[in-house]
């Protein structure tokens, strides 16, 4: 059996171990975590690795093997540069053989190499519900990562978007159900409050969000949090 072949067979096992959770509930963020140390485990080259994620507003490592990982990540997002960020801003992996002789990211590169960063691999895993995801890969040896580490993080890529895309709509699904058994706390709280029917609470709840210009399940959160330390308060008065 040859390296690639080996490799594969030890990412195929270790992948169907980590499928094997996902009948468990499962966070966004212990999700990732379980992926870090399998892709720590299991990709050739790899000493630490971390997984970051972009949305709208920042960038985040969500993951990370320590906190090594963690200072030069946040170094790559300050400095707006560096493997990480390159490979989620153009969808493909991105190596560096050797930091103290890389010109690409002037900034970056030096405080890297000095942080003893010498190779580094930066692919995105996952782009899902507005979020993308990268797997960074740092080694003290220069080379690190070959054809064999392209070829493993490419499967834990797969892997990942299938693993995420379930996690994020488990996640999405709880915080809708969550969302909406608050508001129907808040609904029956002004029901008994005011004296009206169900129609007439949740209208009441709509037009307070919008004169107030705040989310329906922030009002909702208030009335259920005024209500249960006794201070409740007309959210649409003040009193």
């Amino acid at each position: 059996m040859d390296g690639l072949t080996e490799v594969a067979g030890d990412l195929a096992a270790a992948m169907a171990d980590a499928a094997l959770a996902l009948n468990e509930p499962e966070t966004v963020e212990e999700a990732l975590a379980r992926l870090v140390l399998v892709a720590q485990s299991i990709i050739p080259g790899a000493e630490q690795c971390g997984i970051s994620v972009a949305d709208r507003k920042a960038v985040t490592t969500m993951a990370s093997t320590d906190g090594v990982v963690d200072r030069l990540d946040e170094l790559q997002y300050r400095l707006g540069e560096g493997p990480c960020l390159d490979a989620m801003r153009d969808h493909t992996s991105v190596v560096v053989d050797d930091m103290r002789t890389e010109t690409r990211w002037p900034r970056f590169a030096p405080p890297a190499a000095a942080a003893g960063c010498i190779s580094q691999m930066g692919i995105e895993i996952f782009r899902e519900a507005g979020r993308v995801g990268g797997l960074n890969l740092y080694s003290s040896k220069p080379s690190a990562f070959d054809d064999y580490t392209r070829h493993a993080a490419t499967l834990l890529a797969i892997h990942t978007s299938v693993v995420m895309g379930k996690v994020i709509t488990v996640d999405n699904l709880t915080h809708a159900l969550k969302t909406r058994q608050l508001i129907g706390q808040a609904i029956g709280i002004v029901m008994y409050r005011y004296l009206v029917d169900e129609q007439a609470a949740f209208a009441y709840l709509t037009r307070v969000s919008q004169n107030g210009n705040v989310k329906l399940h922030d009002v909702a959160a208030r009335i259920v949090a005024d209500t249960a330390a006794g201070t409740y308060r007309d959210p649409a008065h003040g009193r």
